[in-house]
């Protein structure tokens, strides 16, 4: 008989992640928190649970937490100081998160889950315990926009990203990172049953013309990703299936996004390098719409299409906004609305990826049409009392791609 099932159910948590070591850290974890304490008049110490096994919310919410400290200490007379605890010896990507280390303390493994379960149950300790989850997800502030990246590749690593660029791009200054959402990583990670949103989910295939019109345009392409449900099968030498074809490492997952011209994406845990880094973003075939945690300045958005049943008729921004659906998630809020999801076609892909290599390089012109939507766009956002920043809605920073607005002339429609 397994002798967990011996123990009451509400111990059996503790008891699985190594009981024994556990108690033999205890009063080293306790002394830890103690010299915290002791600290406390000359810095404030914050435990961060670095929550490791997705990319997105090992990069993306990690750097969000440095920044908003960063931000608050600009004005506090007793510093904060993060240290970061991570539970778990491995991770979605190690190198990234050996980066964060870098820029502060950190604590691994069972003295990581101690510290953090000590200082949210003993009051003393309170102080130190870690940031709510809730408060990560959006930045409100646009930190991400008003910060200078401040990860740093060391010198031996810049010479080694430098040289598989060099190695592999025809123009070493000119390549983007592609990483579209499968079910794949997480159905690994955590089991079909758990998969809620697939319909956020695209094909790789339907990518293939505008990946090569990019080529042809002087452009590498790098198919990113670490566990993918289908190969990006092509015969242009400047578009790499990154993902499968062997030359994937977890070191180039960060330096790739880092340094690329640009990077699409269809919103998925890797696009939160760039994004950290200060990348210029394509979002295309988002959902939903006004995805919150989409908050950069330099982000252009191509969202999915949304259409009735028999799919003739597109809806726009005040349907979306009248069945409530315009920043929901879930697909049962989908469905309960009646509606019908679309992936973008090659042809719109094609439009977007030429739209934002234009933009980026400095030679795109907006027609006068296309002004005159941005500008109304933009009064939108800032005006509709139900895209107004509240506990519910944020700050909408981005900008939809004007090859959108010119497909779709109607989207606007009904609104001042």
């Amino acid at each position: 008989m397994n002798w967990l099932s011996k123990i009451p159910p509400q111990f059996q948590k503790y008891a699985s992640f190594g009981v024994i070591t556990k108690l033999l850290l205890a009063p080293v974890a306790l002394l830890v928190l103690c010299g915290l304490l002791m600290a406390k008049p000359f810095v404030q110490f914050r435990l961060y649970r670095i929550v490791d096994s997705r990319m997105g919310h090992l990069g993306a919410n990690t750097e969000l937490v440095r920044l908003a400290t960063f931000d608050r200490n600009r004005t506090r007379r007793v510093k904060e100081k993060l240290i970061y605890c991570s539970e778990n010896w491995n991770c979605s990507n190690n190198f990234l998160r050996t980066l964060f280390f870098r820029d502060s303390i950190s604590i691994r493994g069972p003295l990581a889950w101690l510290c953090l379960r000590f200082a949210s149950r003993i009051s003393i300790f309170r102080s130190f315990a870690t940031i709510p989850n809730r408060d990560l997800l959006i930045d409100r502030r646009g930190l991400f926009s008003m910060n200078i990246p401040k990860l740093k590749f060391t010198n031996q690593e810049q010479i080694l990203g430098n040289q598989f660029v060099s190695e592999h791009c025809n123009n070493p200054k000119k390549f983007v990172c592609l990483s579209v959402r499968d079910s794949s990583y997480l159905t690994a990670i955590y089991g079909q049953e758990l998969l809620k949103n697939n319909h956020r989910d695209s094909k790789i295939d339907s990518f293939l013309d505008a990946a090569t019109t990019l080529a042809n345009s002087g452009f590498s392409i790098f198919r990113m990703g670490a566990i993918v449900n289908q190969r990006l099968i092509n015969a242009h030498p400047q578009v790499f299936d990154y993902a499968t074809n062997g030359m994937r490492n977890e070191f180039l997952d960060v330096y790739l996004g880092a340094n690329c011209t640009f990077a699409i994406t269809t919103d998925t845990g890797i696009d939160s390098v760039p994004k950290i880094f200060g990348r210029p973003l394509l979002y295309v075939n988002l959902l939903p719409v006004f995805a919150s945690w989409i908050v950069t300045l330099n982000a252009i958005i191509y969202p999915k299409i949304i259409t009735d049943a028999s799919k003739s008729i597109i809806y726009n921004l005040k349907d979306l906004i009248d069945r409530e659906i315009v920043t929901r998630q879930k697909f049962e809020a989908y469905k309960d609305a009646g509606v019908e999801i679309r992936d973008l076609s090659s042809e719109e892909l094609v439009e977007a990826v030429s739209e934002m290599a234009q933009r980026v390089e400095g030679t795109f012109v907006e027609t006068p049409e296309q002004k005159e939507m941005q500008a109304k766009l933009k009064h939108i956002l800032s005006t509709h009392p139900k895209l107004q920043p509240s506990p519910n809605y944020y700050p909408i920073r981005a900008q939809f791609a004007s090859c959108f607005l010119s497909r779709y002339p109607n989207f606007l429609d009904g609104l001042d």
